[in-house]
């Protein structure tokens, strides 16, 4: 059973100090600033990237500029016996994440009927099951260790309301809702705690006609609700989303 945790100071209930972040998806736009304000406030940051991925420079290059530590393991998050693999190459190297950043995903536009196999595969592999498995595998090895965790999912503005010609990506980002409180149920008695960091939607137009802030979101607006879930501020925090959208759902 989970204990009470001591006091931190209010000093400290922002600072990431000594902490160490697994992050897929890290190297594209969003994962990319987010890993970068997580190293600002203190973090040091692992990398899951796929091979040959130029963003991978771009990220070590920002992270060093902090003073702080990153290593990558390369990997396609949706094969998920690679993904087993580079959780046991991790702990090998005796890298011990304390935070998981799971922000790989991708979508495939297109009218339902469109939707083939292979592009429902590649979605779910990727944003679905690859999420689950990196949670999975972060999770239960530190349950082992008895040492807390936080896990930090990625949904989407699709994770509550229909769109057209996203259908498949809906189907996964409703999913990774659903799996986010599933895992808290299930593990917060072990400290792992688990929540969900909800976006605006990649649609311009759509976007500044029906969002009460009048304008486009960018990365940079997810910077202080990321630090937030993954800092001492949040401990008591699980199995809750938190909609960074500028109104737009609720318009």
């Amino acid at each position: 059973m989970a204990t009470q945790t001591p006091r931190v100071p209010t000093s400290q209930l922002f600072s990431l100090e000594g902490k160490t972040v697994v992050a897929t998806g890290g190297t594209g736009g969003l994962g990319l600033e987010i890993c970068i304000a997580l190293a600002e406030a203190g973090a040091d940051i692992v990398s899951i990237h796929l091979p040959r991925d130029p963003g991978q420079t771009t990220l070590e290059e920002g992270v060093r500029k902090l003073g702080r530590k990153v290593i990558g393991f390369e990997c396609d998050v949706g094969d998920s016996k690679q993904l087993r693999e580079t959780f046991d190459r991790m702990w090998k190297a005796d890298v011990v994440p304390d935070i998981l950043l799971n922000c790989a995903g991708l979508n495939r536009r297109g009218p339902i009927e469109d939707m083939t196999d292979d592009k429902i595969d590649l979605i779910f592999s990727v944003n679905l099951k690859g999420a689950y498995v990196a949670a999975q595998e972060f999770g239960q090895r530190l349950i082992k260790l008895g040492r807390p965790g936080k896990i930090i999912n990625f949904g989407s503005f699709t994770s509550y309301v229909a769109m057209t010609n996203v259908s498949a990506y809906a189907a996964t980002k409703g999913g990774v809702l659903q799996m986010t409180k599933a895992f808290s149920n299930e593990w917060a008695c072990h400290g792992i705690q688990a929540t969900l960091l909800d976006q605006f939607p990649e649609m311009e137009e759509y976007i500044v006609n029906r969002t009460p802030a009048g304008r486009w979101g960018n990365p940079s607006d997810l910077r202080g609700t990321a630090i937030f879930l993954a800092c001492p501020a949040s401990d008591f925090v699980t199995g809750t989303s938190i909609v960074v959208d500028g109104g737009m759902m609720f318009r």
